[in-house]
Formats: structure tokens, C-alpha cells, sequence
């Protein structure tokens, strides 16, 4: 097992101090209740801006006067924001009490909308004091779970990404990967439903990309990282910390060391802006020499390692932090052949019992690689034995063949100690032998077979945890897919209506019917599919400026019931009417047709061709619909194994105007 797993327990050092205790900014949608009092969010811009101080100040304020006209609910939500002040400040003691004082007086009473927020906010940051002072995964999972089911009652749905987030941030840490990629999708899900600021993303985006990362699913992995890149300009100096840190956790998992080496580096000159980062720094120091000890660059590691040992020892005690360099130590003993001082620390400095999983499993092989170099299979595979059941109950994957190896090694010590122990007795005791070679090779033959059960399961285990994630990515792109058409239809029926024009509310309710059939399946009939695009030309087209031209021509060779992508016809011919006739001037006919026609090999292509104006480049290619359309083609592909692609150009007539065609390809064969 790769040893980076130590990683993301480590960085979630950090992360997990990154839970969003105030807020986020929202979109213009109204909640069913309002959010806090004026003065209430004075505090939070307070802290947003740096200012602890005022921000205390306010917060001792509105306690007094609360107590003063015996309002014991502005009283509760002082004393939240109050625990939120003393976790930016590092104050335990105070973050513990507020938080607490806040609940008992708020569980007494029945909950109603306005209370379920502040209990929602209260057990946020009461899970936040068990993450950062006493590194209990299940206490923080606890609380952290409550003030979801708060959230979810209070109904304001625009508070729910952030309390889903450091729900997942929770389970992730805890080796809950299924349920850490669930929440983290729900979380985006509404973020989008809402249409939230880019920077609301930023934590989410990281998160399942960390998820990916932990499960060694590369490929997915990277391509969320670079989802939370492309929006790295909005970030701020700490959330870009977490990016890159993420980033290069990325690549030393894939044991790309050089990358990994390569993205710390940018980091560490990021940290150069940030005076006070001190803390930061070091924690980059750390990940900087275990990528150095990788790359068989001992001799600068043990400096950075000596240096961040007496800050993380002395100046902020951290025993996580502490044990992980230990665990380093122990590594780089082993690499430079130094056996003796590798068992010294590992004699010397045990683990800490606050160790997540991820840290105990890199100790754990650790102390494997350093017996099994210096000679001592018999300790090694003991240690072999334990890193396996720990990292099986963290991680679904494919057992390591490894196991295998040091079991043979460790048999065959003990077939040359009893070889040895016979040549020193009589030959009566050759039946001690024969039992003792019969038991090892029964003992291999179990193992064997019991490696290739958990192979097996892990396996099925994996497959099913790439089903869920699947639909997961299924029903996000539905989610994102209905608000961003109906809302068009729907704008365009009240236009007609504003202007006493004549109403299409038939075709409008056949186009909200046939949605709702869509939105069950990735994939319908074509048929299905144009019914669907000729009721939304019959409600969009009445609005166009200039006459309408629409013509639809299928090849009558083809089987109009082969399965096509859900609503990707209706995508393209959308971008024609809010893209292409957009830029044409009013008096020009708009011209639209849907050609299907056969293709080699069993294919077809389905073409939608507009004319537009000569100052149009804009092919949407960074809008929701060909986003969605884009992503759905890549499901097609990952999940029945068929080669579907798109492609797009400008051609230019002979009297020329100018057309864009935009062409789906795909199988007559595709089957659900």
C-alpha cells in the first residue's frame, strides 16, 4: 500500500480547521425563514474581516442586552457566535462552553425553523472543538451529523452545502468514503441548484477530489483538482494552501514524487506572501521532506524534519503531527540503511493513542519496511499482517501481493530453524519436522486462499462503490439539467402572456411531461427525444424574432427507437435559439434543421444546423447545456461501454451566410 495514505490524515490537520463556520454567501433565492438579526451578521463580517476584537465586542454586547430584556434566544445565538469567535482565536475552553450553554437551553424547548438554524450552527461548532482539541472522529461525526438534520429542518437550503460539506470533510477522515462522496454531491448539487458564488465550491470540489485521491482513483481525482484550479483565482491564500496541498497529495499517491515535489515547491513560495503563516509553513515542511525521503534525498530531509519536530513539540504541541514526523524519522532511518536508530525511534517514541487510521497505517508500514530490510521477516510480516486488516477496513481495494512474498520468507526462517534444530537432536525426532513443514505449508495454502477471498471482495466491494458514485454523477447532471430548461420555457410562456399573445400552454405541459420521463433514464428512444425538442420549438419559436424555418430530416433506413442521450437533442437546438438567432438581425428568416442520417459500422449522426450572425464565436462551450451534454456522453461511455462523441463547426454558404452545425455520433447499438 502505497505509504501516501498518511497524507490526507495529516492534511486534514488543516482542512478540518477550514469548516465553514460562518455562513456562505448566497444567491438571491428567499428561504422560508430569515437568516439572523443585523447584528448577527455584523459579527461574521467582523471575523470575515479580520477583526476579533470587534468582533468580541458585539458579541458581549448583544449577550447583555439579551439578558437584560430576558431574551434567551438572541441570548443562544450570542453565545454561538461567541464559540465561532473563540475557534478562530484558538480558545477551547471558551468555544467548548458557549457551544454547549447554547444547546442545553435550546434542546429544552421544541424546535421551530428559526431555532433548528442556531442548533444547526451550535452543533457545527461544537463538533469543530471535538475535531481540533481532541482529534475524535466520532464525537465530530456525531455533532457534525446533528447539525446536518438541524440544517435540513430549518429549511434554508442555502445554508445546507456548508453543513454537508464538513459532514463529508468528517466521514472522509473517518474512512467513510461512500458516505463522504454522497454528502460532498448533495452539497454540489444545491450549490448549483442555487447558484452559488464559485468561492462556495471551493472546500466541496476539494473534498471529493480528496475522495478520489483516496481511493487511488487517479484519473477521477485529477479531474476535480483541476476543477478547484480553474477557480483558483477566487480563492484566498488559505484555501489555495488546501488546493495545492490536495494537489500534491494527488501525485505522491500515484508515486509521481517529482510532481508531488513540484507542487509543494509552488507552495512553499505561496507561503513566502503570508507573514504569519508560520504553522502552515511547517506542515508544508513536513510534506516537503517525506516527499525528499521518496526521492532518496535523506540528507535534506533531516534538517526540515529536526525543525518542524521542535516546533509541532514546543511551540504548538500537536501529538498527531508529532507521531507523523516520528513515522518519518523511522522511514528515513530504513533508507539510509541505519537500522539501529530506525528500531530507536520506533522503541523511543510510540504511537500516539489520538492517531486517526491513515497515521497508524503508515507506522504500521513503516515498522514492515524497516524489519523486512533489516532481515527480520518474522517481525516484518507481523506488521505486514496488521497494516493489512487496518488498511482493509479504511480502504476497498485490491490486497497487495506482498503479503505472499514475506509469508514465504517468514516460512522459510522457520523451515531452516527447525532444519537446524533437528541436525542438533536425534533422528527420532523427524516426525517433529515432517508435522512442522506440513503445518507450513497448510498455513501457506490458507493464506493463499484466503488473499484470494479478500481479493474478491474487494472487487465487489470497489465496483460497488463506482456504481454509487455513478449515480450520484447521474442525478447531479438531472439536477442541473431541469432548472436551467424549464426556467427558459416558463420565461418565454409569461413573455406571451405579458404581451396578450397566443398562449402555449399545451406544448408546455407535453414539454414538462415528457421532462419528467427524461429525468428517470440517461438514455431514451430518439423518437421520445424529438417529440420533446418539436413541443420547445413550438414554445420557444413563437417568440422568435424574424420567421422561423424549421425542418426536421431522418434517413427512413434508421430506427427512429434507438436510444439517444436524454435531452441532448434539445441542448444543441436550444444554443441555436439563445446563441445563434440571437445575433441575427430582426428582419432575417431563422433557419434551424435536424438531419439524421446513417454513419460506417452500425452509427449515425445527428446534426443540428443554424444560421447565425458573423460576429458569433460563442459556442457555449463553458455554458450548463453543453457542459451537461459533454458529461453525459462521457457517462454513456463509462458506464455501457460506447464510443459516443461531439463535434462542431462553421461553415458559410454560397450567397455567404454563415451555419453552425453541431453533430452527436453515436451506436444504432447502445443498450441499457
Amino acid at each position: 500500500m502505497n505509504l501516501s495514505v498518511i497524507r490526507p490524515a495529516l492534511k486534514c490537520i488543516l482542512a478540518s480547521a477550514s469548516l465553514a463556520l460562518i455562513a456562505p454567501a448566497c444567491s438571491g433565492e428567499k428561504d422560508d425563514i430569515s437568516g439572523s438579526p443585523a447584528e448577527i451578521s455584523a459579527i461574521s463580517d467582523s471575523l470575515r474581516a479580520g477583526n476579533m476584537p470587534g468582533a468580541m465586542r458585539l458579541a458581549g454586547d448583544i449577550k447583555a442586552t439579551a439578558l437584560l430584556q430576558g431574551d434567551s434566544m438572541r441570548w443562544s445565538e450570542a453565545m454561538v457566535e461567541q464559540g465561532v469567535i473563540a475557534y478562530y482565536q484558538r480558545d477551547p475552553r471558551t468555544l467548548a462552553t458557549s457551544a454547549d450553554s447554547a444547546i442545553r437551553w435550546l434542546e429544552r424547548h421544541t424546535p421551530d425553523k428559526n431555532k433548528a438554524r442556531i442548533l444547526a450552527k451550535a452543533y457545527q461548532t461544537y463538533g469543530s472543538y471535538f475535531d481540533q482539541y481532541h482529534y475524535n472522529a466520532d464525537s465530530t461525526a456525531k455533532y457534525l451529523r446533528k447539525a446536518v438534520d438541524y440544517a435540513e429542518l430549518s429549511g434554508i437550503r442555502s445554508d445546507l452545502p456548508q453543513y454537508y460539506g464538513n459532514y463529508a470533510n468528517t466521514m472522509r477522515l473517518a474512512g467513510s468514503l461512500d458516505s463522504a462522496a454522497i454528502y460532498y454531491h448533495r452539497a454540489i448539487s444545491i450549490a448549483d441548484s442555487l447558484t452559488l458564488p464559485e468561492a462556495n465550491y471551493i472546500p466541496l470540489y476539494n473534498g471529493i477530489a480528496g475522495v478520489f485521491s483516496d481511493m487511488h482513483d487517479f484519473d477521477n481525482g485529477l479531474i476535480w483538482w483541476n476543477k478547484s484550479m480553474d477557480i483558483y483565482g477566487v480563492m484566498d491564500q488559505y484555501d489555495k494552501f488546501n488546493t495545492l496541498s490536495g494537489l500534491a497529495n494527488l501525485y505522491y499517491y500515484k508515486g509521481d514524487y517529482r510532481d508531488a515535489e513540484r507542487v509543494l515547491t509552488r507552495l512553499d513560495n505561496l507561503l513566502d506572501s503570508i507573514p504569519e503563516s508560520t504553522w502552515e509553513r511547517m506542515f508544508n515542511n513536513i510534506n516537503l521532506a517525506d516527499t525528499y525521503i521518496r526521492l532518496g534525498r535523506v540528507g535534506e530531509a533531516m534538517p526540515i524534519l529536526e525543525k518542524s519536530s521542535e516546533f509541532f513539540t514546543t511551540r504548538q504541541p500537536n501529538p498527531m503531527v508529532v507521531s507523523y514526523i516520528h513515522t518519518l524519522l523511522i522511514r528515513a532511518a530504513t533508507s539510509a540503511g541505519d537500522y539501529a536508530e530506525g528500531k530507536r525511534v520506533a522503541l523511543t517514541h510510540p504511537e500516539s493513542d489520538t492517531l486517526r487510521l491513515e497515521q497508524h497505517v503508515a507506522r504500521l508500514k513503516a515498522l514492515e519496511d524497516l524489519y523486512a530490510s533489516s532481515g527480520d521477516y518474522s517481525r516484518a510480516y507481523s506488521y505486514r499482517t496488521r497494516h493489512d486488516a487496518v488498511q482493509d477496513s479504511l480502504r476497498s481495494y485490491k490486497l497487495r501481493q506482498r503479503i505472499s512474498a514475506l509469508n514465504l520468507l517468514y516460512q522459510r526462517d522457520r523451515r531452516i530453524l527447525n532444519l537446524q534444530t533437528e541436525n542438533t537432536r536425534q533422528s527420532a525426532h523427524i516426525y517433529k519436522l515432517i508435522a512442522a513443514v506440513a503445518i507450513a505449508v497448510a498455513v501457506i495454502v490458507v493464506l493463499v486462499l484466503m488473499s484470494m477471498m479478500r481479493r474478491y471482495n474487494a472487487r465487489k466491494r470497489e465496483d460497488r462503490m463506482m456504481n454509487k458514485i455513478i449515480k450520484l454523477r447521474e442525478e447531479n447532471l438531472r439536477n442541473r439539467v431541469t432548472p436551467h430548461f424549464i426556467y427558459n420555457a416558463l420565461n418565454q410562456e409569461l413573455f406571451r402572456k405579458t404581451h396578450g399573445e397566443e398562449s402555449h400552454l399545451e406544448s408546455l405541459l407535453n414539454l414538462i411531461r415528457r421532462q419528467q420521463y427524461a429525468m428517470s433514464d440517461i438514455l431514451i428512444p430518439f423518437a421520445e427525444e424529438l417529440r420533446f425538442v418539436d413541443d420547445y420549438i413550438d414554445v420557444i419559436g413563437a417568440n422568435c424574432k424574424g420567421r422561423l424555418r424549421y425542418t426536421c430530416l431522418i434517413d427512413p433506413v434508421i430506427d427512429t427507437g434507438l436510444l439517444f442521450p436524454s435531452m441532448a437533442l434539445q441542448i444543441l437546438v436550444e444554443n441555436a435559439f439563445k446563441h445563434g438567432f440571437r445575433s441575427l438581425p430582426a428582419e432575417v428568416d431563422r433557419r434551424l434543421e435536424i438531419e439524421m442520417r446513417p454513419e460506417k459500422d452500425n452509427r449515425v449522426s445527428v446534426t443540428v444546423t443554424n444560421n447565425c450572425g458573423p460576429d458569433h464565436t460563442d459556442t457555449d462551450h463553458k455554458g450548463t447545456g453543453l457542459r451537461v451534454l459533454l458529461e453525459t456522453m462521457r457517462l454513456i461511455k463509462e458506464k455501457y461501454h460506447e464510443e459516443i462523441t461531439f463535434s462542431h463547426c462553421f461553415t458559410t454558404s454560397p450567397d455567404g451566410e454563415i451555419y453552425h452545425k453541431a453533430s452527436i455520433h453515436l451506436s444504432t447499438e447502445i443498450k441499457k
